[in-house]
């Protein structure tokens, strides 16, 4: 009868590990964040490579993002006052990247206040992160990346380098390509912070 109750208390605590620690407490560990980036193709606008695709020439581009939960449960994990995020960053004659561009979203599912598990505060809350992937458009219809930075002046050419977040959560940088440009130092070994943390134009 112990053995059985020894038992029970195992596969319990094993299902409480599983079914709520690592999903509540663990949850950014099982995220990845991919950014999704397509141009909006015009014939008057510059030539732009984006990931080493084809160049095309380009008015703007959308960004949107996807989020994999690879846990079999959902995941809750902490969010800022932009749960999404997406930034375009240049090089400054230094080599350090500059912020040209950038855009936040909230998430719609997003649940706010003090007793949230992020803490509290009108710019703190969790999120509940299904299983699976999904995917969020950032840019939508009226407010893609122009290919200008912020002060409204058209990029320069170069070499651009793009980063979008999913609640604090980075992608890689996907390199932009404007009219020909390279960049001859190559990929930043650096990997931007997300905007929240950074200075605002």
């Amino acid at each position: 009868m112990r053995a059985v109750l020894v038992g029970l208390a195992v596969l319990l605590g094993f299902g409480f590990l599983g079914g709520w620690v690592l999903p509540n407490v663990a949850g950014p560990a099982f995220l990845q964040v991919r950014a999704l980036v397509a141009p909006r193709l015009s014939p008057t606008g510059p030539t732009v490579v984006i990931g080493g695709r084809a160049p095309v020439q380009a008015s703007a581009i959308d960004i949107g993002l996807e989020v994999s939960n690879r846990y079999p449960l959902a995941v809750t994990v902490g969010t800022g006052p932009s749960s999404y995020q997406a930034a375009v960053y240049g090089r400054d004659p230094d080599g350090r990247l500059t912020m040209v561009w950038q855009l936040g979203a909230n998430d719609p599912t997003l649940e706010e206040g003090s007793d949230s598990p992020a803490g509290a505060g009108p710019g703190n809350g969790a999120a509940v992160v299904p299983s699976g992937t999904s995917r969020h458009d950032l840019t939508g219809s009226s407010t893609p990346f122009s290919l200008s930075d912020s002060t409204g002046q058209p990029l320069a050419s170069g070499v651009y380098y793009m980063r979008v977040w999913a609640y604090g959560i980075g992608s890689g940088l996907v390199p932009i390509s404007v009219d020909g440009g390279v960049d001859p130092l190559g990929p930043p070994p650096d990997m931007p912070a997300p905007p929240d943390a950074a200075p605002s134009f």
